[in-house]
């Protein structure tokens, strides 16, 4: 039986706190997302909750007064910058933008990646949300948003959003994570296209990941699941 579940390196987020936190600087909120990365690597899930909880409220603090958004270099930052001028100037009301520590778009990232650890399926989508507008431009937290649809077998949201992942991998400037994130991405395509019985688009979203990054064992097993249902007569 295939699986539908987080394949994801890291995961990402639930609602946070209601209660407005004290103003966090940068360095607080890298301090406590370094110390919920180790939580992680502890497998301790419920331990990362109230390390970036404070960070996520800290994020949403911000975004309430301002367009507040994560860039992961300085190419990204320019593009940014660029895009949240031209959302101020549709926007009537008086309202001002800023490029933020990546820590504070990371927190719900990894808040997310805990709660899923957890069990808590529906909080874990908001999280993810969060992560992936806050950091318009991250291939990586846009593959994670896809894989939440993937697991709740919502299908076509998921062959979307791997598809806008595939798209934002053409800003990574480390083509390492560009190869890593479009593969994924198109693999993620191609599993949902399974899904919806279009084995030949499944069949081609393979074979270009496999291009991308070949012998990829996955990819390969997922070729092969479509030749076994080939031959069982399914188009």
């Amino acid at each position: 039986m295939r699986k539908t579940g987080y394949l994801a390196a890291i995961v990402l987020l639930t609602t946070a706190a209601t209660a407005h936190a004290e103003p966090m600087t940068p360095e607080a909120a890298r301090e406590a997302v370094s110390k919920a990365m180790d939580e992680i690597r502890k497998q301790n899930p419920a331990g990362v909750l109230p390390l970036v909880d404070p960070v996520v409220v800290a994020l949403q603090d911000q975004q309430s007064k301002q367009i507040s958004q994560c860039a992961d270099d300085m190419t990204q930052a320019i593009l940014l910058s660029a895009m949240q001028a031209a959302a101020l100037k549709k926007q009537d009301e008086a309202k001002s933008a800023a490029l933020i520590d990546n820590a504070y778009c990371l927190a719900p990232f990894l808040k997310g990646f805990a709660l899923i650890d957890l069990h808590r399926w529906d909080d874990a989508e908001p999280m993810l949300r969060l992560a992936s507008e806050s950091a318009p431009l991250n291939a990586q937290f846009r593959n994670e948003y896809a894989e939440w649809f993937k697991a709740m077998k919502q299908w076509q949201k998921a062959h979307d959003v791997f598809e806008e992942a595939y798209g934002l991998g053409e800003f990574e400037s480390d083509e390492a994570n560009k190869k890593a994130n479009q593969a994924r991405a198109l693999r993620g395509m191609g599993f949902t296209e399974i899904e919806m019985g279009d084995l030949d688009k499944a069949e081609k979203s393979f074979k270009k990941s496999l291009k991308i990054i070949p012998n990829h064992e996955g990819a390969k097993i997922e070729l092969q699941y479509i030749a076994n249902l080939r031959k069982k007569g399914k188009s």
